[in-house]
């Protein structure tokens, strides 16, 4: 994965007048702090030796958390000259013209490119059509034969952002802080995504629209090629096709039923009962912390209805400390599986990561639980019971940070 940002930046300036170093500031609609940018390289020879300023005339303010302010790390490609086809009609209606077999209107365009590695946030790109740009005088230029060492060194993936990239995660270990940012940059796909989805859920292109939208080439060029293959069973063999897919449908659907019917997870290290795992009423495996989160929230909804109070109906802050214990189960069952099962793709730093942010939402948690102190719907005492429980597992999440830490 990598950051794409462009429809949420506001404005932002690149500096390469120094030879070997790329910094500027980059300002994010809705965050109050620009990224600052310390990269090491050159840009493209459009921009070598230039500043650059650039201004969004139409930015989405992000909701989510952006990356880390310091962005340090080599420079990848930072052009202001990339080529790229625009089409000159919306891409709902350019994709309706595609779809009777016409080729929708559009010209080539100049697009900003920037793109750079972060020793925090991992690959992080800018690209855009639409941004209004201002270009400095070059200080220096390329010589002919930098630029013909430089084209060699990126097409043999010899630059120090190739590199980069290519030990991310592999050679080079992530620690909590870059799992966190991989978080961020995973929070921000997600909200993207469901803004789109809401937008285009009713058109008959909307697959197509947002796979576009999101820069997943992979999923155009796999419906283009179920297409293909439609219209190519279609015309030589419609009825025959359509059984014998039918028919493979259901032999797979039989087989992947059976698959998991016979799956069977190894079982856990005894020797890490109590520690890391345990079993609940049913025999399922999970986590101590978990599972005492989870029978604390049913304790609670039970209490809550046998006392006849509804939160989504009665109060919105009791609404807000319930939902904020049930988020705070859910999480800590996504966080904790694969400690619990001891699986071998468990990462302790990603483990940290997913903790830190379960912190944040037991705070808020506690916080509504404080707000509704001064209501009558649960008795003093098991308020202060659930609020205990609270901070139990609050400290208990503490502790296995630490021990995660120390792996």
């Amino acid at each position: 994965m990598a950051w794409r940002l462009h429809e949420h930046v506001l404005r932002g300036k690149i500096d390469n007048r120094t030879r070997g170093r790329v910094t500027g500031e980059i300002w994010l609609a809705g965050i109050d702090e620009p990224l600052v940018l310390e990269l090491a390289g050159d840009c493209a020879p459009d921009l070598a030796g230039c500043e650059l300023s650039f201004e969004n005339p139409d930015p989405v303010p992000m909701t989510t958390k952006p990356p880390a302010r310091q962005q340090r790390g080599p420079a990848g490609d930072i052009t202001a000259a990339r080529k790229v086809r625009v089409f000159d009609v919306s891409i709902e209606e350019a994709l309706a013209i595609s779809r009777r077999g016409e080729t929708p209107p559009e010209h080539m365009a100049n697009a900003v490119y920037l793109e750079w590695f972060s020793e925090r946030s991992g690959r992080v790109v800018i690209e855009s059509t639409d941004y209004r740009l201002q270009i400095s005088e070059p200080a220096w230029r390329y010589t002919k034969e930098e630029i013909a060492e430089r084209d060699r060194r990126i097409a043999e993936q010899e630059t120090p952002f190739a590199i980069a990239i290519t030990q991310d995660g592999e050679t080079q270990e992530w620690d909590e802080v870059r799992y966190e940012q991989f978080l961020r940059e995973s929070d921000a796909l997600t909200e993207k995504y469901g803004r789109l989805l809401e937008k285009y859920a009713d058109h008959p292109d909307s697959e197509r629209i947002i796979a576009r939208e999101m820069g997943w080439s992979w999923l155009e060029e796999a419906l283009d090629r179920e297409d293909e293959q439609e219209d190519q069973h279609e015309q030589e063999h419609e009825h025959e096709a359509e059984d014998l897919e039918a028919t493979i449908d259901e032999e797979k659907e039989d087989q992947s039923e059976n698959d998991i019917e016979d799956y069977e997870l190894p079982p856990p290290d005894p020797m890490r009962e109590g520690i890391d795992w345990v079993r609940d009423e049913r025999g399922h495996i999970l986590h101590p912390i978990e599972k005492r989160a989870h029978d604390t929230l049913h304790a609670l909804l039970d209490e809550l209805k046998a006392a006849e109070h509804f939160p989504e109906e009665e109060d919105e802050q009791l609404a807000e400390f319930v939902s904020g214990f049930m988020t705070l189960s859910a999480k800590l069952a996504g966080a904790l599986g694969g400690v619990a099962r001891g699986d071998d793709f468990f990462e302790p730093g990603m483990v940290v990561a997913w903790l830190k942010r379960i912190l944040e939402i037991l705070n808020k948690t506690i916080a509504a639980a404080d707000t509704t102190r001064v209501k009558d719907f649960l008795p003093a005492d098991r308020l202060a019971y659930y609020r205990s429980e609270l901070f139990a597992i609050r400290e208990e999440v503490l502790e296995l940070i630490k021990e995660l830490r120390s792996r």
